[in-house]
């Protein structure tokens, strides 16, 4: 094989892929990337299994072939290489060279055959849409995803959608968010969950492309965009009917600063350990404000007053004050909405004054 790029072409290639790599450390070959000169390009492919990646390299083919390579070698290898001058891959036996002007490596070739092939799907789409948006509104949700993986419905975003709305939805069982967006075609409705680490390399990958096209088929997913592929395996399970949670009568309503309300938060973080998150909530709507507060004993304690622009009655409620801080990191808008049940019940934070149909819903501690 014998193939010339750009090494900022090579590196933007290998960093889409290498990540994936090594993930999975019970198979050795995982931990290459397959490099493969075919059609006028170079593929590189990497996969941990349930995430595999493609992405393609343009350059100049003189010989074709496929080879593997351990992912983090080569990558380091070529990060460090001049700009400058092109790169140039070729193989004998079972030596790749990779070299340009005043550099020379060889590294040695895995067993081709032993790397597992991506899943090739119907070359059908289910729905394109904007890639920038997409990604938003996954970031947007999948925060709130649990984090543990032994419960696989939760260790995932929820999508469903037709083609006037496509829903996201992510929670914990302490926390929920849910974004909704239009997509730009649809063949199909769908109804899937996305696993957490898939979610997380769309986003990675995808946010600063333009369009992105979205193929499902026998529990797997393909997203495609300019010179990228990502397929994934699918969970296979029920996600929870969660609807049922989000309250749709308050007794309290009202709005914050956004702004204000983040640097009251992280104020009074300081007189929080790890083992004690609470942070306590006095609205006093009457009074147009409200009291924020944390700590005591010996870790001290620190209080911030707000304006509260809303009505109803006094309340106090507890929450993990990292769980309002992550939400309200994604509110596109200057003031936030707050909405409370009461002192155990749910409560709704969501953008005041736009379009975005972003909610997020999370659990107080009980006292």
């Amino acid at each position: 094989m014998k193939f010339t790029c750009t090494q900022e072409h090579l590196v933007r290639g290998l960093g889409q892929v290498s990540p994936i790599a090594g993930r999975n450390s019970q198979l050795p070959i995982l931990e290459h990337v397959q490099i493969a000169l075919e059609d006028g390009v170079m593929h590189l492919t990497a996969t941990d299994l349930q995430v595999g990646v493609r992405s393609t390299v343009p350059g100049k083919i003189e010989e074709e072939g496929v080879c593997t390579i351990i992912a983090r070698k080569l990558i380091g290898y070529v990060q460090q290489l001049p700009k400058t001058h092109p790169i140039i891959f070729t193989s004998k036996g079972n030596v790749l060279t990779v070299k340009t002007e005043g550099f020379s490596a060889q590294f040695p070739i895995g067993e081709s055959d032993d790397f597992p092939s991506l899943p090739k799907l119907p070359s059908t789409t289910t729905l394109t849409l904007s890639a920038p948006q997409f990604c938003s509104s996954l970031t947007r949700t999948l925060f709130a995803a649990a984090r543990d993986d032994t419960r696989p419905e939760i260790h995932s975003v929820y999508l469903r959608g037709d083609s006037k709305a496509l829903t996201m939805a992510a929670t914990d069982s302490f926390r929920l968010t849910e974004d909704v967006i239009t997509p730009d075609s649809f063949t199909k409705d769908i109804n899937l969950l996305l696993p957490l680490t898939t979610a997380q390399e769309v986003v990675r990958l995808f946010s600063d492309q333009e369009t992105l096209t979205i193929s499902l088929h026998d529990g797997h997913a393909t997203f495609v965009a300019d010179g990228i592929e990502l397929s994934s395996r699918l969970v296979d399970g029920v996600y929870p009917d969660y609807k049922q949670i989000i309250p749709t009568t308050f007794s309290v309503t009202g709005t914050v600063d956004k702004g204000e309300f983040v640097r009251a938060l992280k104020t009074l973080l300081v007189f929080l350990s790890r083992d004690s998150r609470r942070v306590r909530l006095s609205v006093e709507p009457g009074e147009g404000r409200i009291l924020l507060t944390t700590g005591s004993g010996d870790a001290g304690e620190g209080n911030v007053s707000l304006e509260f622009d809303g009505d109803g009655e006094n309340l106090e409620v507890l929450f993990n004050i990292q769980y309002v801080l992550d939400s309200l990191a994604y509110v596109p808008t200057e003031r936030v909405r707050l909405q409370f049940v009461g002192t155990s019940e749910p409560a709704v934070f969501m953008p005041d004054g736009d379009d975005s149909k972003y909610t997020y819903v999370v659990m107080p501690i009980q006292a």
